[in-house]
């Protein structure tokens, strides 16, 4: 259960972050053009990506090497809403291009989608090549001193 705590505040943060977004959008006067439309839906589904992956790696299974999953993983999903909230920032230089700039939103999704699957691989050949090795010693204790 330990590795369960911090579900409830983490999912109440994310609320509080996407109401803020929502409301930031509504009251600070910004147009309504399709363009910022699409900018609010793309930093809407990041922040959302975000906090469902969080919490997703509260229940992370154990055949992946922890540390390297969960490391991997959240700096994937951080980086993945810093890189879309600076192009949801730079959107105005797409106002007479929308496709380009969904273009880009989608291209931003689809790398960071392959960072995502390649941690979730490497992972796993990680913790199946640790096992391996742990049954060739037949122990896990660790060995003071010696080869």
């Amino acid at each position: 259960m330990r590795d369960r705590s911090g579900v409830m505040s983490l999912s109440i943060i994310g609320m509080i972050i996407v109401a803020f977004t929502l409301t930031a959008f509504f009251l600070l006067g910004i147009e309504r053009t399709t363009l910022n439309i699409w900018a609010s839906a793309f930093l809407l589904l990041s922040e959302a990506v975000l906090f469902c992956g969080l919490i997703g790696l509260r229940y992370a299974n154990t055949d992946y090497n922890r540390a390297f999953f969960k490391a991997g993983i959240t700096t994937s999903l951080f980086l993945y809403a810093m890189v879309t909230l600076v192009s949801v920032l730079f959107a105005r230089g797409f106002s007479d291009n929308l496709n380009a700039f969904i273009l880009m939103e989608l291209a931003i999704i689809a790398f960071f989608t392959i960072i995502m699957i390649s941690v979730f691989a490497f992972s796993r050949g990680i913790e199946r090549r640790n096992k391996e090795d742990i049954t060739k010693i037949g122990t896990t204790e660790a060995k003071r001193g010696g080869f």
